[in-house]
């Protein structure tokens, strides 16, 4: 009997053994439950006018909305467009899109929901018919139909879909007003900003020779060799500004003269530089904005920096040889704060600090706590989350926006990659393989400005897509690039406004009134490749404009 006992005993614990480690894996399971994976299909537009630029404002819109990190996964548009032209080259899925079609491309894709639909514009009216469809029929489609005489209406219609989504599809109860606020739907000027339903989407296309009777943005200058950053300013207290461009070496000061860029001057420097960067800002307060060049080594893994100014007959260099990157970015009070960066073992790696003229230098004056993986190239200062808030922003290693606040501390961080140049950072040598180096690369620069002179800033950040989405590797090639402009949404950084894709890659940009109309330009170099090789050295530029109206 008290063998038996025993083994009962023995039992009952083994048992409740069991049904503990049952329970635990259950609970685990359900913490680490995967997020729900979402594919917004482009809107159908039935519209008698070409409505391509609200179609893209509509997903981008759609996506920033339904995207929750770790719970809510919104697929890039890419990946829809590549399995969208697969489904209608297929019997069962070609044609007009319908619930038992979308459910087919669905399960195909490997997504839990799809959501699709269509608007409509005839005469003033606009209506938005568009269906969430659960791919395992376990959920009952959320249908949603709503008509408006204003096409300026969009809006509202879109956010009180996406709020019903979120609350009877993942539960999510989030105000419309945290969405960010649109600008109202005009009808501009060729060369300016259109604003379709809170995404204005600059009409135009692929820069030189295709670009169709000029409209969307203006060819300013077009130079062979590759244009790899550049600013604008006023360099000589003339009252005109002048916009300066960078070859690996080479500066070129350029005036508008009509609609086309002219050569001004032309500063050579030691063959040895690689410039990836300039800002143009007064630091020391002599009254001549000095032109702060940020230049790697000819070997790509050091710096030489150096400082250029004009002192009333010439353009001369005052500081030379330095290990620092260089970025002018606007402080609280919107006056220029100049930042250097240590050389570190990477472009995000060195400590950030302010820095002051002191006589005919600048040293540093106070540091700045910012998360790790920071490069003082992408960096910008300014009220994200509120409009006094003071709080940084940036593009990290990995090409992620990352929030910081005064204290450094880590905010939130994006899902989608922005930022990537074709500038690079040579890492060490590996010791197992003395011929290989990794390779990093720079992002361009980010800056806030006022695009719909709303009173709100928003965040211009390039965003430059590679072929293949950088499946090709180490080496990067770009097959276009656009700017978006972001703003909080209460969550996230969501897109307001975009510039349609140019072909190749941006390498920078600026914002300055160079024409002296009082109205600001945004002015983007942009790089192409004629080449298919990767290596290619087939390379142009062109400096484009855009109105900001």
């Amino acid at each position: 009997m008290l063998k038996l006992s025993n083994r009962i005993k023995k039992g009952r614990l083994f048992l409740t053994a069991v049904f503990i480690l049952t329970m635990l894996t259950v609970n685990v399971g359900v913490c680490a439950a995967p997020p729900k994976r979402v594919a917004v299909f482009p809107f159908t537009m039935n519209s008698p006018q070409d409505l391509g630029f609200l179609q893209n404002g509509l997903f981008s819109m759609l996506s920033s909305r339904l995207a929750d990190p770790g719970k809510v996964d919104v697929l890039d548009r890419e990946t829809v467009d590549k399995f969208l032209a697969q489904a209608t080259k297929s019997d069962v899925t070609k044609g007009a899109l319908n619930e038992s079609k979308v459910r087919i491309i669905g399960a195909n894709l490997g997504v839990d929901y799809i959501l699709f639909g269509s608007l409509t514009h005839f005469g003033e009216s606009v209506s938005l018919d568009a269906s969430m469809v659960d791919i395992t029929g376990q959920k009952k489609t959320l249908a949603f139909f709503e008509q408006s005489n204003t096409m300026g209406d969009v809006i509202p219609l879109v956010n009180s879909f996406a709020g019903d989504i979120n609350l009877k599809v993942f539960n999510r109860n989030i105000s419309n007003d945290l969405y960010a606020q649109p600008v109202p739907l005009v009808q501009n000027a060729p060369g300016t900003l259109q604003h379709a339903g809170g995404m204005a989407v600059v009409s135009g296309g692929l820069v030189s020779t295709q670009q169709a009777g000029g409209a969307g943005f203006q060819t300013l200058l077009k130079f062979k060799g590759v244009i790899g950053t550049m600013a604008a300013g006023d360099l000589n207290k003339d009252g005109i500004v002048q916009v300066v461009t960078a070859t690996d070496n080479n500066l070129m000061i350029y005036t508008l003269k009509g609609t086309q860029l002219v050569e001004e001057k032309k500063l050579e420097f030691s063959s040895t530089n690689r410039i990836v960067s300039l800002d143009i800002a007064d630091i020391n307060g002599n009254g001549y904005p000095e032109i702060f060049v940020t230049s790697l080594t000819i070997h790509r893994d050091g710096l030489q920096s150096f400082v250029v100014e004009y002192n009333g007959t010439d353009y001369v260099t005052t500081v030379d040889g330095e290990s620092i990157y260089y970025r002018v970015i606007n402080a609280p009070d919107n006056t220029a704060l100049l930042l250097g960066q240590d050389m570190g073992r990477s472009p995000f790696d060195g400590r950030i600090h302010v820095m002051a003229a002191r006589g005919d230098t600048y040293a540093k004056e106070k540091r700045i706590r910012l998360p790790r993986s920071t490069s003082v190239l992408a960096l910008a200062r300014g009220g994200v989350t509120a409009k006094d808030a003071d709080e940084y922003i940036m593009v990290n290693e990995n090409g992620r926006l990352v929030l910081a606040g005064d204290t450094g501390s880590e905010e939130w961080e994006s899902t989608e990659k922005y930022g990537s140049t074709g500038h690079v950072w040579l890492m060490p040598k590996v010791e197992t393989d003395a011929s290989y180096r990794d390779r990093v690369y720079l992002h361009p620069r980010l800056n806030f400005y006022d695009v719909g002179s709303d009173g709100k800033q928003e965040l211009v950040v390039v965003r430059n897509n590679e072929f293949g989405g950088g499946a090709m590797g180490r080496y990067k090639r770009f097959k276009d690039g656009h700017l978006e402009m972001l703003a909080w949404n209460g969550l996230a950084m969501a897109p307001v406004f975009q510039t349609s894709p140019v072909q190749g890659w941006i390498s920078d940009f600026a914002i300055a009134d160079l024409d002296g109309d009082g109205a600001d330009e945004l002015v983007v170099s942009v790089v192409t490749q004629n080449k298919m090789a990767i290596l290619g050295k087939d390379k142009a530029s062109h400096v484009i404009s855009y109105k900001l109206e």
